[in-house]
């Protein structure tokens, strides 16, 4: 039985949420997510389209009365689901992934009652739970792989050495660039033109909303406040890049957009976040898409090393469908017709 949350499944969520899987690295690294059943009671009460929505299972007829929960978070004024949370472990019981199942189906009906368009999820990949997720008809969409880098070595320490064997510098920390600049209201329309550029079209097709000019990076960056956003641009004024910078007490994280035609500049973009850094005594961390070419090689020579490979997700509860409009069959249209008279005289009638 699978219902939505309610004050009768505090006890129960108080339980569970011991044993619960992140979904959102980067929240998780950030620790922006609360605790599990903070977020199902805030979600509860406030009814938000960009709440927290939780989903409790409970199995009677399993012989260990097997509970579970999937957490979504609303997200781009709750068009869309993020999948952020799933309860309990998947090696808790045999059964655990027949829960998630049900838990995941169950999400996504209730997610297109709301006229939700898609549901993401981000899991690691080749992960069990990727599995899963396959299972209830999730598609993966795109792979992404998360760099760190560690504290800022304190006296007697060094950086970590990079791949050619040599010792980082002090071109670690950064250098700011004259060209880039913090973003402003009116650079909206060449961020996204810029996001169009640089992002395959199957993707654009994923993450793009139906009549919405908001991809994910410029939703995060200028659409909230919660972090920096930076462009840069050429000499004739053209954006060839965009940076966001997201700050936190437990780690920052980075987020690079460049012109596929100026990933030469991916170097200069990223020595300016560091320098925006350099104050930040936690691991920095930043995403890197498999079609952002290049990438890798940079953050490596600025002491970032490769963690995990996370494969993006998504399952369309909507499907726009254009109707072809119609045209009456000749025969059936109603149109004005005369219709002939016949006379005396021609009928031979005298």
């Amino acid at each position: 039985m699978i219902t939505p949350f309610g004050l009768r499944h505090i006890g129960l969520m108080r339980e569970l949420q011991r044993a619960c899987v992140e979904l959102d690295p980067k929240s998780a690294l950030l620790g922006e997510l609360p605790r599990p059943l903070q977020a199902a009671l805030r979600g509860y009460f406030l009814k938000s389209n960009g709440g927290t929505f939780t989903y409790v299972a409970r199995a009677f007829d399993h012989p260990n009365y097997l509970c579970g929960f999937a957490q979504a978070r609303g997200e781009q004024s709750g068009r869309v689901w993020r999948v952020v949370r799933m309860a309990p472990y998947l090696d808790y019981s045999e059964d655990v992934a027949t829960i998630w199942y049900r838990l995941l189906l169950h999400s996504c009906i209730a997610a297109g009652e709301r006229q939700v368009q898609r549901l993401f999820a981000c899991l690691r990949e080749g992960s069990a739970a990727e599995d899963v997720f396959r299972q209830a008809s999730f598609v993966v969409y795109c792979h992404e792989r998360v760099f760190w880098r560690p504290p800022r070595p304190t006296d007697g320490e060094t950086w970590p050495r990079r791949t050619d064997g040599e010792t980082e510098s002090d071109e670690a920390a950064g250098q700011l660039s004259p060209r880039i600049q913090p973003v402003q209201s009116d650079d909206c329309s060449d961020v996204w033109h810029l996001w169009y550029k640089a992002t395959p079209r199957p993707v654009l097709q994923t993450e793009e909303l139906d009549n919405s000019r908001s991809g994910p990076l410029l939703f995060d960056a200028l659409g909230s406040d919660a972090g920096q956003a930076h462009v840069l641009r050429s000499r004739g004024g053209e954006t060839l890049g965009c940076l966001h910078v997201l700050s936190r007490p437990r780690g920052a994280w980075l987020r690079l957009l460049l012109d596929p035609n100026a990933r030469d500049c991916a170097a200069e973009m990223l020595g300016h976040g560091l320098a925006l850094l350099a104050d930040h005594s936690q691991p920095i961390y930043c995403a890197v898409r498999e079609y952002e070419g290049g990438m890798q090689a940079v953050l490596q020579e600025r002491g970032f090393v490769p963690a995990d490979t996370y494969s993006l997700l998504v399952k369309h509860t909507t499907v726009r469908v254009r109707e072809p409009r119609r045209r009456l069959v000749p025969a059936f249209e109603k149109r004005v017709e005369i219709t002939p008279t016949v006379s005396r005289s021609e009928t031979g009638d005298h």
